[in-house]
């Protein structure tokens, strides 16, 4: 058998207490630690998702800025485009360029590149749509002038057929005055 001697069994207490405050102050920790991460991880996502919305908020405003833009510059182009019908995808392409190249900072290009294929396809239909109604426009227009020239000619001839007859009216009274002199003398 082994004696124990008193001041073991006393630093044995001692350190068997400080064991257990160590592990309640480590449970304590523990709890704190998961707590706080449990904390930053909520965080973290509130702002991930603040930046997604911030970032959405953005694109629709880009967008929002950059279509009444092309409408415009494709409104403000119309009789160029009746006269130019070859050159007309050329130039509003450039048009939309310099326009997002003179209001676009940093950012907006970056978003803009991201955008550009929709850009080129609202283009294209816009173009065509353009065509579509710019080829109705000169149909019906000159439709109405053909119209009106018909309406003139028709006019004209009707009052040179009028001149006619009242001529040949005079030509024949003129003639039958020329037939009555000679047969008086």
């Amino acid at each position: 058998m082994t004696t124990s001697h008193p001041e073991d069994e006393q630093r044995a207490r001692e350190t068997l207490k400080m064991l257990s405050e160590l592990k309640e102050k480590t449970e304590l920790l523990s709890e704190h630690v998961e707590s706080r991460k449990a904390a930053l991880e909520e965080e973290i996502e509130e702002k991930l998702h603040e930046a997604i919305q911030n970032a959405r908020d953005s694109l629709e405003r880009i967008q929002e800025n950059i279509e009444p833009k092309l409408e415009k510059i494709i409104q403000g182009r119309l009789d160029v485009i009746r006269q130019q019908m070859d050159e007309m995808k050329f130039e509003a392409r450039e048009m939309v360029q310099r326009e997002i190249d003179k209001k676009s900072d940093a950012l907006n290009q970056k978003l803009i590149g991201a955008l550009e294929g929709t850009i080129r396809e609202q283009v294209g239909q816009g173009m065509v749509e353009l065509r579509a109604k710019l080829g109705d426009a000169v149909r019906d227009e000159v439709q109405g002038s053909l119209k009106d020239i018909r309406e003139t000619t028709r006019a004209g001839l009707a009052k040179a057929q009028q001149q006619g007859w009242m001529a040949l009216g005079i030509a024949v009274l003129a003639g039958l005055g020329v037939l009555v002199l000679l047969s008086t003398q």
